[in-house]
């Protein structure tokens, strides 16, 4: 079944971000519409043209009105970026800008040059402008200040194109404030590199590719068509290294998730409630059984991993003992990174001795060179005998398996490597308290505990379930009343709750929620963020893109296999669009084709 957030990080939208830009491009044409009335009457013009322009142009290949906000901000940008052009210049400038800067090569995000610099290109070859662009004005300062933000959105470009440009000013010996701003240092680096197609999501080409096009044109002229040219350069060499290169990240960047986590009932204390009846106990001075019965007692219990794998624990941890290396490592996982999870942290501290005693089992069965605790949150943690605390990053998904592993030991596994035949033993736990259970108790894995949730509220409770149990049954019995609830393994990883749906191995969430509305806009800005922030640091907007294009085997060069399934993507995505749900999509076809499936007793994110 496809899952997918069921929250997402902002409604902030592409369309929102190119408003916010077309807003500070009128800050700096405040000065000439203070100087002269008639540029306000020619921008009007040119605006009207411009949004003529682009729905004609949409209208003849979709057959229905599209958002034209992209072509306000081109009309804006190309309005600051030619002062003194005559008006029949600019509307000249703005047609050329978007029919060949934007609907030939397809339109917004198909588009590999940036459609402004096209018409500053063309109106500074008729018009030979130069640089600088304005004379200094203090109303230029609220345009500056207000502009700074977009550089978040392009940092490494931003700031190398900036740097180039001012170090070039420097060499010259022309650096100065003034300079600084009638020159546009600020404008190029922050809202022009924030344009859609500007610029790459590789940070390293991103930093380098913006320093050389700020700085070598006015090592040599001030002319605006030399900027121009350099810029449509890079746009192309930025466009042919993205195709033939499946290499996606220069630096080996990624920008990690903090998701804020639901606030438990009870001001801050974690509710509980048992619905299973059994309750739980604790028994004393209980001599573990020998080794081989530990196990015994792990498989007839049908002990599995609640992390999310839902994989025989006995068969991992007999992989374990079974792996030909002489270090062996035992990781828990008490991480809960997904941030829609509460009962991990709460099963720690309120059964520590149980969990205790689960680890104790197991490290009779294995002799480990470590054993260690992975947590976010070491406050009121108890320690256990022979176990190191680890406070690893308050991040998503820094639960996931492999990562926790890389975090915790300095230890890189490849995609098709299995921790367990490492020698490396990840239990989530819940499954060292189910180990417990079952070596203590003789208990069958009959029970889990599991976070029940309001994301309209953002607070959850801990609940104890039969393994079975109808969601609708558990719903009614905590008064919870909504046509739409969603189940899975988290707040990043959940689907739509069917009729009739049961608990499984594989829940760990139930939420009241609404439908988080993805669009499968074809308007992606390339803004890069899905990139930024992939954990396995794929081409996630190539890989989709080319799912939806129906081309599935050409995503094959990408290494879809590699994904995680952490819903990041899709989280973060201002186009609004489900990317984790096409990716997966390639990842399972890669795993067929390649037969480098993800181990099955790999926990995905927590």
């Amino acid at each position: 079944m496809r899952t997918f957030p069921v929250i997402r990080k902002t409604r902030l939208s592409n369309e929102h971000i190119m408003a916010g830009v077309f807003g500070v491009t009128l800050l700096y044409l405040l000065p000439s519409w203070i100087h002269s009335s008639a540029e306000i009457l020619s921008y009007i013009l040119v605006l009207i043209t411009a949004l003529f322009v682009d729905v004609a142009a949409n209208y003849i290949r979709f057959k229905r009105p599209v958002c034209a906000v992209s072509a306000v901000v081109t009309a804006g940008i190309l309005q600051v970026l030619t002062p003194g052009v005559p008006l029949w210049g600019r509307l000249l400038g703005i047609t050329i800008a978007l029919i060949f800067g934007k609907h030939v090569w397809g339109g917004t995000g198909k588009n590999i040059v940036n459609p402004a610099i096209v018409g500053v290109l063309f109106l500074s070859l008729v018009f030979k402008l130069n640089l600088p662009l304005w004379a200094g004005s203090s109303w230029l300062w609220i345009a500056l200040v207000l502009s700074l933000p977009f550089v978040l959105f392009r940092p490494f470009a931003a700031i190398g194109l900036m740097a180039g440009m001012a170090l070039s000013l420097l060499l010259h010996q022309q650096l100065s404030v003034a300079t600084f701003i009638s020159y546009g240092i600020i404008f190029w680096g922050s809202l022009v590199v924030t344009d859609p197609v500007t610029t790459t999501s590789v940070p390293s080409a991103g930093l380098i590719g913006g320093f050389l096009v700020g700085f070598l044109p006015l090592c040599f002229t001030n002319s605006v068509a030399v900027m121009a040219l350099t810029f449509l350069l890079a746009d192309l060499a930025w466009y042919i290294y993205g195709v033939k290169s499946p290499i996606i990240n220069g630096f080996g960047f990624t920008r990690p998730l903090k998701i804020k986590k639901l606030t438990p009932y009870n001001e801050g204390k974690i509710d509980f409630l048992d619905l299973t009846g059994l309750g739980s106990s604790s028994p004393e001075n209980i001599e573990l059984p020998s080794p081989q019965e530990i196990l015994n007692r792990i498989q007839t219990s049908g002990v599995f991993g609640f992390g999310g794998a839902a994989f025989p624990t006995d068969k991992k941890i007999r992989s374990v003992m079974d792996a030909g290396v002489s270090d062996k490592y035992f990781i828990i996982n008490g991480v809960e990174c997904d941030p829609g999870l509460l009962h991990d942290q709460w099963l720690i501290r309120r059964f520590p001795d149980e969990i205790g005693k689960g680890i104790e089992a197991i490290c009779r069965y294995i002799s480990f060179k470590k054993v260690i605790l992975a947590v976010k949150d070491q406050g009121g943690l108890q320690s256990f005998k022979n176990t190191e605390i680890i406070k690893v990053p308050d991040t998503y998904p820094a639960g996931a398996e492999k990562l926790l592993i890389g975090k915790v030991l300095q230890k890189e596994l490849a995609t098709d490597e299995v921790p367990a035949k490492k020698g490396i033993l990840v239990l989530n736990i819940q499954t060292i308290y189910a180990i417990y259970e079952a070596v203590y108790l003789n208990r069958q894995a009959e029970t889990r505990y599991l976070t029940v949730a309001n994301l309209k509220t953002k607070v959850g409770r801990v609940v104890k379930v039969n393994l079975g149990e109808r969601v609708a049954t558990i719903l009614e019995r905590l008064n919870l009343n909504s046509n739409m609830f969603f189940c899975g393994g988290g707040a990043m990883q959940s689907h739509l709750a069917e009729e009739g749906e049961v608990v499984g191995e594989l829940t760990n969430f139930i939420a009241m929620a609404d439908f988080p509305r993805y669009k499968e806009s074809p308007f992606c800005s390339h803004c890069g963020l899905c990139v930024e922030h992939c954990p396995a640091e794929l081409s996630v907007n190539k890989i989709a893109e080319l799912v939806s294009a129906g081309h599935i085997e050409a995503t094959l060069k990408y290494h879809p296999e590699r994904c995680m399934k952490c819903g990041s993507c899709s989280y973060v995505c201002l186009a609004g669009r489900n990317l984790s749900a096409k990716v997966g999509e390639a990842a399972d076809y890669g795993k067929s084709k390649i037969g480098t499936r993800q181990p099955k007793d790999a926990e995905p994110y927590r």
